[in-house]
């Protein structure tokens, strides 16, 4: 019996932190991290390991968000330069955190193919391509026919494409267990079903949250969930530049046949788990998604749906996600990462743990400031 086959056949729960019981809050931490998925969950434990006191407050379960399981991969490249600076080597950070995570999050090293169905789109991944290589990420472009053996299930619909060979799926709720079994161990508090009901100001600081009618104390309050940070920062009277995608998300029973390398296709996104569900996204509509991906892959007819998903995907109006002090002094952001939400959650959590413990962090991240001023006509309210 394969090793594919073994795990389609048994998938072992994962450890619930959200049922394990529930820490008492101290009155204050040197950081208070609001959000429970994957990205969350590496700030706290970055902070942690840096010494930090740290409470992680999870408006509901602590566990992979929608926006991170809707495409579980982790790669390297991306169509915006200063997004591929800092996600660069995500696949080899990733592989090499794997290996000492408990649960594993069960990486699997399978490649991605991004498709070029026009030659405008064939230039904007060559472009991509040149700029990723000179930061480390591996990657070229391949002719159909190189695509097809690749990804056989394309059939007659391969096109010339971006191959990513480094490009790896995963299992985002075992990574966000892992890291907070990591967190925890370092010293962070997590908390589950802890929705802070408002941030706490003293003139137009931010110095903690509120919480089950108390006030905890914050050196630094970190937004890393999106809808919660639109609620917090709205009901403060502020603004996040941050536009929504709705979008929706399939997986499949497990125990599909190896599909080669994952695949995006213009709004269409596949990748494939060791326990052999596929997992597809793309635009909202069970129906319009299932035909849309059946065209690319007829195959992908034959399989049974297992769980069918809306998911909202934030991200920035100009395109890039907001990255560190916010110009409310207290109040750090980590948010608006769109399609790709895992890829760069590493690499963030490193980089915010540096600059909350007073050091200088990755200078690529100067482009995601949200102090940055986007074009007039992208400034608007949160909608």
């Amino acid at each position: 019996m394969t090793l594919h086959s073994l795990i389609a056949r048994f998938r072992p729960p994962l450890p619930s932190l959200s049922l394990e019981p529930a820490p008492a809050l101290a009155d204050g931490y040197d950081v208070v991290v609001i959000g429970g998925g994957v990205l969350a969950l590496a700030i706290a434990r970055a902070c942690a390991r840096q010494g930090a006191g740290v409470a992680l407050l999870a408006p509901g379960e602590i566990a992979a968000s929608a926006a991170e399981r809707a495409f579980p991969l982790v790669r390297g490249v991306h169509h915006d330069r200063a997004r591929a600076e800092i996600q660069a080597d995500a696949p080899a950070q990733l592989g090499k955190l794997a290996r000492r995570l408990s649960p594993s999050p069960w990486p699997d090293v399978v490649g991605c193919l991004t498709l070029a169905p026009d030659g405008l789109t064939l230039e904007a991944l060559r472009r991509a391509s040149a700029a990723a290589k000179p930061l480390g990420a591996r990657s070229w472009m391949v002719p159909a026919q190189e695509a097809q053996a690749l990804s056989p299930m394309l059939h007659d619909n391969a096109a010339p494409a971006l191959f990513e060979p480094a490009a790896t799926v995963l299992w985002p709720d075992a990574l966000a267990a892992a890291l907070g079994r990591d967190a925890r161990a370092a010293g962070a508090t997590l908390r589950a079903n802890a929705p802070a009901m408002a941030l706490a100001r003293d003139g137009a600081a931010a110095v903690g949250v509120e919480i089950d009618g108390r006030f905890i104390r914050a050196g630094a309050v970190v937004l890393a969930d999106d809808a919660s940070a639109i609620r917090l920062v709205r009901e403060g009277r502020g603004r996040l530049s941050l536009m929504r995608d709705e979008r929706m998300t399939l997986v499949t029973q497990p125990g599909a046949a190896p599909i080669g390398a994952a695949l995006v296709a213009d709004d269409l996104a596949m990748a494939r788990d060791l326990t052999g569900a596929i997992t597809l996204s793309g635009p909202l509509g069970a129906e319009t998604l299932a035909e849309q991906a059946m065209r690319l892959a007829p195959s992908l007819g034959r399989l049974e749906i297992a769980s069918a998903e809306p998911v909202t995907v934030w991200r920035g109006v100009d395109g890039r996600a907001q990255v560190g002090p916010a110009e409310i002094d207290g109040l750090w952001l980590a948010l608006g990462f769109g399609r790709d939400a895992l890829s760069p959650a590493l690499a963030v959590a490193d980089h915010l743990a540096a600059e909350l413990a007073g050091r200088t962090g990755d200078a690529a991240f100067e482009a995601f400031a949200p102090t940055r001023r986007a074009s007039a006509r992208n400034l608007e309210f949160v909608r």
